[in-house]
């Protein structure tokens, strides 16, 4: 369980690394099913679910419409909404296939908490998954260092002890 930092809230999130035999993946959506109920309303899960929602999250035909279904049966189960994904359509690649399997879904409640957050994928050079970017509403302010402007000196004005300076 996490704690939000700028704002009395607390949350889960879990990540999500989904098996890859198609038996086990249907044991992974009960058991997600049994996890959402030890969360609590604010729930976002994230990371690799190994499984496509629809057609289009695979470049090529070979799919398994049962698996897909019953990924989408499990989502809806748990009333999850998903996370619009910017940045590219696919998440992984072999170099033959591309699919979208890594994702974050979300509660209602946690949308609620962070209506303007963002997922991101971007590149790797070091995996063949998208790493995904998730970015909060809230501006982050970063300090640039004291910089020395040249012209300071020039300007008119009081120096040390009241002695005019500049000119």
């Amino acid at each position: 369980m996490l704690t939000a930092t700028t704002c009395p809230l607390s949350w889960w999130i879990t990540g999500v690394y989904g098996p890859h035999d198609d038996d086990a993946k249907l044991r992974f959506l009960n058991e997600m099913r049994a996890l959402q109920q030890l969360t609590s309303d604010r729930w976002l899960l994230i990371g690799d679910f190994n499984l496509i929602l629809q057609a289009e999250d695979k470049s090529n035909d070979n799919l398994n419409r049962r698996l897909m279904g019953a990924f989408r049966r499990a989502v809806d189960d748990m009333e999850l909404k998903e996370l619009c994904l910017k940045g590219r359509k696919y998440t992984w690649s072999n170099n033959r296939v591309q699919t979208r399997i890594d994702r974050a879904f979300c509660t209602t409640e946690w949308e609620l908490m962070l209506p303007n957050c963002q997922l991101q994928a971007v590149s790797s050079l070091v995996s063949d998954h998208a790493p995904l970017v998730l970015s909060g509403d809230h501006a982050r302010q970063t300090y640039r260092g004291f910089r020395f402007e040249f012209f300071w000196p020039k300007l008119p004005g009081e120096g040390p002890k009241g002695r005019p300076e500049g000119g």
